[in-house]
C-alpha cells in the first residue's frame, strides 16, 4: 500500500478556501501521525512495507479528514469569508506593492547594481579617455 496521499488532501483543501497556514499543519500533522504510526508497527516487529500498510488501515481515508475540515467555517481564508471584500482589498493591495517591488530588488541587489554602475563609469571614463586622444591626434591641415 501507498504512503497517504496528502498532496491530494492539500490540493482538495485549498481549493476549497480553507487557509493555507491551517491545511499545511493539517498536512504536517498528519504525516507525522503516519511517521509515528509507521515508527511503533516497526518497533513491534514488521517490516517496514507491513507497518505502513497497517498505518494506512488505522489512518484511514483522508477524504473524512477533507470533508470535516471543509465544513468547519472558522478554518476557511478571509478572502473565501469576505470575498467582495477581497475584490476591492486584493487590487489595492497589489497596486501599493507596485513602487515597493522595484525598490525591494534593488536592495536586494544592491551589490550587482554597484558592479554594473561601476563598469558604466569605468567604461564611460574609458571611451572618453580615447576620444580625447583621438581629437588630440588629429591635425588640422592648414
Amino acid at each position: 500500500m501507498p504512503r497517504p496521499d496528502s498532496s491530494a488532501l492539500r490540493n482538495d483543501l485549498l481549493a476549497a478556501g480553507i487557509s493555507p497556514q491551517h491545511v499545511y499543519r493539517a498536512v504536517a500533522e498528519i504525516d507525522e501521525h503516519f511517521e509515528d504510526l509507521v515508527d511503533a508497527h516497526m518497533e513491534e516487529g514488521f517490516s517496514r512495507h507491513r507497518a505502513e500498510q497497517l498505518a494506512v488501515r488505522e489512518l484511514g481515508n483522508l477524504e473524512h479528514v477533507s470533508a470535516a475540515m471543509r465544513e468547519q467555517a472558522e478554518l476557511k481564508s478571509w478572502a473565501w469569508r469576505h470575498p467582495r471584500i477581497a475584490l476591492m482589498v486584493y487590487p489595492l493591495a497589489c497596486l501599493a506593492a507596485l513602487p515597493v517591488v522595484p525598490v525591494r530588488a534593488g536592495y536586494d541587489n544592491a551589490g550587482t547594481i554597484a558592479r554594473w554602475a561601476t563598469c558604466l563609469v569605468v567604461s564611460g571614463l574609458l571611451t572618453a579617455i580615447l576620444f580625447l586622444v583621438l581629437q588630440l591626434s588629429i591635425r588640422p591641415q592648414i
